[in-house]
C-alpha cells in the first residue's frame, strides 16, 4: 500500500520541484547570460566544483551555419570527486557525467537554467540508492538558486 501511495504522489513532487518527467529541472534567471554564468561558476567554485569548462553553443553554431541563434552555453563541471562511486556502480552513468548546467536565452528572451537532477540518475542507471545523488542534487540546486 505504501508503494502505491508513493507512486501516485510521484508526479506531484516532480511538478512541485519544477522537474519534468526526464529529471530536467528548469529555473528562470534574474540575470542576463553573462551574469548568470558568472554567478553559477562562482557559486560552484565555492561549493567544491574546482574545474569547469563553458561550451558556447551559439559560437559553435555560428562558425558552422552562419545563422544567428539565441545564447546557449553549457557549463561542464569537470572535476568533482563525488561522482566516482556512481561510475563504479554503473559506468553508463558517464553519459550524464560530468555534471552540467545549460544556460540559454529562450524565444521569449528570458534566461533559463536547466540541468538533470542527479537524484533522477537512480531512475536511469543502476547506481543504487547512494547519498551522493542527493548531495549532488542539493549542490546543483544551491548553485543555480539566486540569493538576495
Amino acid at each position: 500500500m505504501k508503494k502505491i501511495i508513493i507512486f501516485l504522489l510521484f508526479p506531484f513532487f516532480l511538478t512541485a520541484a519544477n522537474m519534468n518527467k526526464n529529471g530536467i529541472v528548469t529555473k528562470e534567471s534574474i540575470f542576463d547570460i553573462e551574469k548568470t554564468i558568472n554567478y553559477i561558476t562562482q557559486e560552484a567554485y565555492e561549493s567544491g566544483f574546482t574545474d569547469f569548462e563553458i561550451i558556447d553553443h551559439k559560437k559553435n553554431y555560428l562558425e558552422n551555419n552562419h545563422k544567428n541563434i539565441n545564447e546557449v552555453r553549457l557549463i561542464l563541471f569537470k572535476k568533482y570527486t563525488i561522482c566516482s562511486r556512481l561510475l563504479d556502480s554503473d559506468p553508463a552513468v558517464g553519459l550524464d557525467l560530468p555534471l552540467r548546467v545549460l544556460v540559454y536565452q529562450g524565444k521569449d528572451d528570458k534566461i533559463y537554467i536547466k540541468y538533470r537532477d542527479p537524484k533522477f540518475l537512480k531512475n536511469i542507471y543502476n547506481v543504487g540508492n547512494y547519498k551522493e545523488t542527493d548531495i549532488m542534487s542539493k549542490k546543483l540546486d544551491n548553485i543555480t538558486s539566486f540569493k538576495n
